[in-house]
């Protein structure tokens, strides 16, 4: 026994050197495929497949098992169901692919807003956003048969696309970006965007989750049991959200009022009465109210008067800085007069006051900050949901090649139990025949009952896995088309036998390029530079030239503050509340100055506005580094994985060559049935890492297609289709 060890170990250090030069080379064996039980016949992809039909076996030890075909399956010489598509070429750079691009949502998401100037009634309605649409899936209906959802990775892609919730959270975005435009264009203030991505859920394939590494990196006796705990899973939740603001949780200060670019009316309308009163007139020409008696006794009394009065004011901002303010009025007015009575009149009195900052809220890069700001948000909203676009189409790619990869684990995990299946069944004929001892068939059936164990687990893995990726591809989990008995993938991982070819640098040109990230980022820089520009500002004195015409009027024009603090509110003249006098016509021009000594607050906003511009600067110059690091790591992945599949599956054929050793050796005598039953555990074993390593392969090249942010290219998927939602 000594013997047959040392001389399997011998064989194994001599084959070292080989297998070392025949990775070097860059040639593979043909990947293990685990066989395709029968489906029902149904639409597939060119060239493709069905993948394997989901089996359920019992639990108890001695329930009927599937029917082994009395030996060990190999079916390396089956060709791939589907070819990948090459990445192409680099696309054109997103800031004018994606973010100079002007196409809308679909219009059936657009909210009402009537601002025409030609619109009486229009503008005074309310906006309505329409029902978040909640119907069933489209396009799933002709992918679904016998209750079974046979789904490629395109078709994935695309009901994400038209169904995802967080797609159309960021698709609402977009309109949020036009809200803002039109309210600066108003003269108001903006209210800013989400700039959070949601990242799809792990699933099963996640770092913290199961798949394939637990069983295959066991170092227990062969007929041990490993045993998942699934229900982690479920407690993961929507998957992680990441926020691409550059400025954190800090705002920019207001800066100076903004001019309302709305012209603004203003109306009054009044009632004035006077009831009767008696008023005391003194025989000789004087009077006084404080008595209700004359020295002669005589009284007179003034009648009731009634009066309508009206009044109303314009005010138009300009985006030079400069307001025009008119007013017309009619109140009225109580005067003494010279025949002993209250006598009310009314005299129209208008004027029209015309003011243009010199320091502060001067000139139009000031005024118009917020609609520069807007219409830079708009372009951000888009690379926002190509960003959001990316994620989600990175997170479906992982959970569709996650469950293709534990379809395959089914595959081996049922070979597994034929194999032990058949290892019972002779050891059972051998102990019947008397040639070998009890023990060695109990030690068969703890085998068998691992591998029954395994397998449910596999299923158990696989079944979750469908519940997760359904979630992403529909809105409403309780629609009764969502409710599928199981997904079919159809599509399958192929790794090329060439090791990839990969340059490092124009590869990091490339996703700093075209990553939406970062472009998105270098816009945001744009905006906070304009919004410190107006913190300088408010620094400045408050320094206006004024101009003001009044007919019939009495007084200077009374100090304003321009514009409005970005609410398009405005204030009433208190003019209107005065009633015209008889007087003359007033002709009045000047300066207004408003200047705090000390003027710490605005020094204070400026000071911490262009620190913000720096931190913000500091973390694009970050997420910069972060992509070319991503760039690399993702590169190194992808080597790695291929190189480590290369080993995966020489280190299958090995182990199942040493099997095969055993059993010839155990014929004739010279091994044991312990030493059978532990090769049959590590061929398990190795088919099982070798899905795994082909899986880690396909997710390093997602993740590196991720880093370049070219998932959109590679997958056929056109943005303004995708903004609208539609597919090809």
């Amino acid at each position: 026994m000594r013997r047959l060890t040392r001389a399997a170990s011998m064989l194994m250090v001599s084959a070292i050197p080989w297998v070392a030069a025949y990775a070097q080379q860059g040639t593979q064996p043909p990947p293990f495929t685990a066989p395709n039980p029968p489906t029902p016949s149904a639409p597939q992809s060119p060239g493709q497949q069905a993948a394997p039909k989901q089996q359920r076996p019992s639990v108890a030890p001695d329930a009927p098992l599937p029917q082994p075909d009395k030996s060990t399956v190999d079916l390396r010489d089956l060709p791939p169901m589907a070819k990948q598509q090459h990445a192409p070429s680099p696309p054109s750079p997103l800031m004018q692919s994606v973010a100079g691009s002007d196409t809308s949502p679909r219009k059936e998401a657009l909210p009402n807003l009537n601002t025409h100037w030609y619109s009486l009634i229009g503008p005074y309605h309310a906006a309505r956003a329409p029902e978040l649409s909640m119907a069933s899936p489209l396009g799933l209906a002709g992918m679904v048969r016998d209750g079974k959802l046979y789904l490629s990775l395109h078709d994935a892609i695309e009901l994400a696309i038209q169904n995802n919730l967080d797609v159309e959270i960021s698709r609402y975005n977009l309109l949020l970006a036009d809200t803002d435009l039109t309210r600066a264009r108003g003269g108001g203030s903006l209210r800013g965007l989400d700039y959070t991505i949601q990242q799809t859920v792990p699933g099963e394939g996640g770092m913290t989750s199961p798949l394939l590494i637990t069983t295959t990196t066991g170092t227990n006796a062969p007929t041990s049991v490993n045993i998942t705990d699934l229900s982690q899973v479920t407690q993961t939740g929507a998957g992680a959200q990441q926020t691409l603001s550059e400025n954190g949780s800090s705002m920019f200060s207001s800066g100076p009022q903004v001019p309302l670019f709305d012209p603004v009316v203003t109306g009054q309308l009044s009632y004035f009465r006077r009831s009767d009163q008696d008023t005391l007139v003194s025989t000789s020409g004087t009077s006084t109210t404080s008595s209700s008696s004359s020295t002669d006794g005589a009284s007179t009394s003034t009648p009731s008067v009634s009066y309508v009065g009206l009044a109303a004011e314009y005010q138009q901002g300009f985006s030079t800085g400069a307001q025009i303010d008119g007013y017309i009025d009619n109140s009225a007015q109580v005067l003494y007069a010279s025949n002993s009575q209250y006598n009310p009149f009314h005299s129209p009195s208008s004027s029209l006051t015309l003011t243009q900052p010199l320091l502060r809220g001067r000139g139009s890069a000031v005024n118009l900050r917020f609609v520069h700001i807007a219409q830079i948000d708009r372009k951000v909203s888009r690379l926002l949901f190509e960003q959001q676009l990316l994620e989600t189409i990175y997170g479906i790619s992982r959970l569709y090649y996650d469950l293709v990869s534990l379809g395959e684990n089914i595959g081996v995990k049922q070979e597994s139990l034929a194999a032990a299946q058949k290892l019972y069944d002779d050891d059972k004929s051998q102990l019947e025949q008397g040639t070998l001892a009890p023990i060695e068939v109990t030690r068969a059936q703890a085998l068998l009952s691992s591998s029954r164990l395994d397998l449910i687990q596999a299923q158990g893995e696989y079944r979750q896995q469908e519940a997760i990726l359904r979630e992403q591809l529909v809105r409403s989990l309780g629609d009764p088309m969502a409710n599928v008995l199981s997904i079919v993938p159809v599509d399958k991982i192929e790794v090329p036998d060439a090791p990839p070819a990969l340059d490092v640098p124009g590869l990091t040109q490339d996703a700093l390029t075209n990553r939406p990230d970062l472009a998105q980022a270098g816009l945001q820089l744009k905006a906070n530079e304009i919004a410190a520009n107006g913190s300088r500002n408010n620094v400045r004195p408050s320094l206006n030239v004024y101009g003001n015409v009044q007919t019939r009027g009495s007084s200077l024009v009374p100090y304003q503050t321009l514009g409005s603090p970005g609410t398009g509110l405005t204030a009433v003249n208190p003019a209107l509340s005065q009633g015209g006098l008889r007087l003359s016509t007033i002709y009045q021009g000047g300066l207004q100055l408003n200047m705090p000594l000390r003027n710490r607050i605005a020094q204070a906003d400026s000071a911490r506005d262009a620190i913000q511009v720096r931190q913000a600067q500091s973390r694009a110059q970050k997420l910069e580094n972060d992509i070319r690091q991503q760039v690399e790591n993702a590169a190194i992945a992808l080597e790695n994985a291929h190189q480590a599949y290369a080993a995966a599956v020489e280190s299958r054929n090995f182990q199942q060559q040493l099997l095969q050793a055993e059993i010839d050796k155990f014929s004739v005598g010279a091994s044991t049935n312990f030493l059978i039953v532990q090769d049959e555990a590590y061929l398990a074993q190795a088919r099982s890492t070798e899905v795994a390593a082909r899986s880690d392969w396909m997710k390093a090249r997602l993740s590196l297609d991720r880093a370049l942010g070219n998932l959109l290219e590679s997958n056929h998927v056109v943005f303004d289709d995708a903004v609208q939602g539609k597919t090809p």
